[in-house]
């Protein structure tokens, strides 16, 4: 089964061309992604919203948005000009790239989504958001998936010849991708997964993590700063470019085994 194709990123239209690559739900879902797999190691009673409403949204593909999921205290949570997959990689430990199967419309239709929780049952808590979310997708969207590992070929992210030019995060820091006027990538309190997660969206490719490197970080990728320079012609190229030089890592590429998360039934949900 063939992975789900993605559009081909051009240049040099910075802003655009960092919109479609790079999404906060993917880079968050990353940073999310060792908590999910500890929670779903220990089998509980997950709790559910207690009102949900669907509504289909058709104003097309939206801009860069840190907006686009929110969760707010009282147990409100909102997701506007959503694809399922959104939510998928917003809420599961998986990426958009190893995804597979299920019927096209997952990743085109687009919807609005909003979510209360009952609160007689108290504060939601950090852990319990994520599971909320895909009780809902579970029960209106029908979901069904399973996961299967597969030898793939994959971009990995290794240490270069000289020390990674990283700050460590400043203390009371929030994790966050913020995109620059000109198309930088401002990474915030971000540990080495959040980066891998990016430019795996950006090279249509899978990657993964081979530096050995822990704790979260500031630093900034800027490949327009590149351009000028005339070696690259697409905005990946130059991230990669900006990869080496600016921050001092290497891809290579290899083979390594990688789950792969399969979508065996989704259905279109009803608005209420």
């Amino acid at each position: 089964m063939a992975l789900r194709p993605t559009r081909t990123l051009g240049s040099p239209k910075w802003l655009s061309a960092v919109a479609r690559m790079v999404t906060a739900v993917s880079v968050l879902a990353a940073v999310q992604m060792h908590a999910q797999v500890q929670t779903q190691l220990q089998p509980r009673a997950r709790r559910e919203f207690e009102v949900a409403s669907i509504r289909p949204n058709n104003t097309g593909p939206q801009q860069f948005s840190l907006d686009q999921f929110v969760s707010l205290p009282g147990g409100r949570f909102t997701a506007t000009n959503v694809t399922l997959v959104d939510v998928i990689v917003h809420v599961y430990p998986t990426r958009r790239i190893q995804m597979q199967g299920g019927p096209d419309w997952i990743d085109s239709k687009r919807f609005d989504i909003v979510a209360k929780a009952d609160e007689d049952e108290g504060e939601v808590k950090p852990e319990q958001w994520n599971e909320m979310v895909q009780t809902l997708l579970e029960k209106r969207f029908k979901l069904v998936f399973h996961r299967e590992t597969k030898e793939m070929p994959v971009y990995a992210l290794v240490v270069g010849n000289n020390p990674p030019k990283l700050q460590e995060a400043k203390e009371g820091e929030q994790t966050a991708l913020v995109p620059g006027d000109r198309g930088q990538m401002n990474f915030q309190k971000m540990p080495i997964e959040g980066l891998v997660n990016t430019l795996s969206n950006m090279l249509h490719t899978p990657m993964v993590d081979k530096t050995g490197i822990k704790g979260d970080f500031d630093f900034t990728l800027d490949p327009p700063q590149l351009a000028t320079r005339g070696a690259a012609e697409s905005y990946a190229d130059l991230a990669l470019a900006a990869v080496k030089e600016q921050l001092g890592f290497k891809v290579e590429r290899r083979k390594e085994p990688l789950e792969i998360t399969i979508i065996d039934h989704a259905e279109m949900p009803t608005e209420n």
